[in-house]
């Protein structure tokens, strides 16, 4: 196995956005690398999507498996690592990832995106669409008439509340911060039990979410039985290896233009990373990965000396039959 990969354009980021990315710049014959941790991104956490153009409704996962799928026909390539450095010499970055692999490409569309922030508890990710989500607006609708227990505060809180409180039959609202002023808020409803300052210590369940642990600052640890679990308490970022290459705004996206340009020529930002993208939905995620595909396309045949611009792609295009593909694990 070689130690060094060279391609056109690497992906950082196997969400909708970089598979997306991925697909339009495969159809345009360049070599494209998607390095990712793993596969689907914040849809993962997505039990049902129902609101995807042209899409029955189907699992978030489902979705983006498609979309790897026809990245993957076009010649794109796959490798489950994660990134640990980048550097530029010339037109090239070079890029590290953590299990030793080195990849050089004249351009690098940056799509890894926002992670939920966990409870971190022990088990946690065995509960994950199980009867656990990092999504409300997602998989509310799946609890209608349950007992359900959200892990928030401040406006997000809120706006999570205003959602659940119609569906479910009660709702168990568990604030980090004592004295959050979302507290008020959910005293009004007559379904909602509040967790003033608590926190959740254990989750317990055979082969989905049955109870939860709670911890208060003045009380023992409570067993409460619940049909699911809502944790939505921000999200961060894992980007140190770009931060000698962009510039971010006061929420921690990456700052790029319209065309999804960062302050590095051949650095392009995509997907809820970017700040081109105010609306965090798989669709608009889709389309900025779209975005930075195709200036991407158009910077490498600069590079190459080409004046070939890609402004459209509506061409048919020979769907590869496999050969040369790479799956790596």
């Amino acid at each position: 196995m070689k130690n060094m990969e060279k391609f056109d354009v690497l992906i950082i980021g196997g969400g909708i956005a970089g598979l997306s990315a991925a697909l339009y710049i495969a159809r345009q014959n360049l070599r494209v690398g998607v390095i990712a941790a793993d596969i689907g991104g914040q849809l993962s956490y997505a039990s049902v999507i129902e609101n995807y153009p042209g899409f029955d409704a189907a699992s978030g996962i489902s979705l983006v498996l498609k979309v790897q799928q026809q990245a993957a026909s076009f010649g794109a390539e796959i490798f489950i690592d994660e990134v640990i450095h980048i550097e530029k010499g010339g037109e090239m970055f070079l890029v590290r990832t953590k299990s030793g692999m080195t990849f050089e490409a004249l351009a690098i569309i940056a799509a890894c995106g926002k992670a939920p922030k966990r409870l971190e508890v022990s088990n946690e990710d065995k509960y994950i669409g199980k009867g656990l989500s990092y999504c409300v607006i997602c998989d509310a609708a799946l609890f209608k008439g349950k007992r359900v227990a959200l892990v928030s505060f401040g406006e997000k809180g809120i706006e999570n509340l205003n959602l659940l409180m119609p569906l479910a039959s009660e709702v168990l609202y568990i604030t980090p911060y004592q004295g959050d002023f979302s507290i008020q808020h959910a005293k009004k409803y007559s379904n909602v039990k509040v967790f003033d300052g608590c926190r959740i210590v254990k989750l317990i369940g055979d082969r989905k979410l049955e109870k939860i642990v709670v911890k208060c600052p003045d009380k023992m640890e409570l067993e409460v039985e619940v049909d699911g679990l809502f944790v939505e308490i921000g999200f961060e970022t894992r980007i140190d290896f770009l931060k000698h290459f962009v510039n971010f705004n006061e929420r921690g996206e990456v700052i790029v233009n319209e065309f999804g340009e960062t302050k590095t020529p051949g650095l392009f930002a995509a997907g809820d990373l970017s700040s081109n993208t105010p609306y965090k939905q798989a669709i608009i995620a889709a389309a900025s990965g779209v975005i930075a595909a195709i200036s991407a396309i158009n910077y490498v045949n600069r590079v190459k000396g080409l004046k070939k611009e890609v402004r459209v792609d509506w061409e048919k295009r020979h769907v590869a039959t496999g050969i040369g593909r790479r799956f790596r694990l």
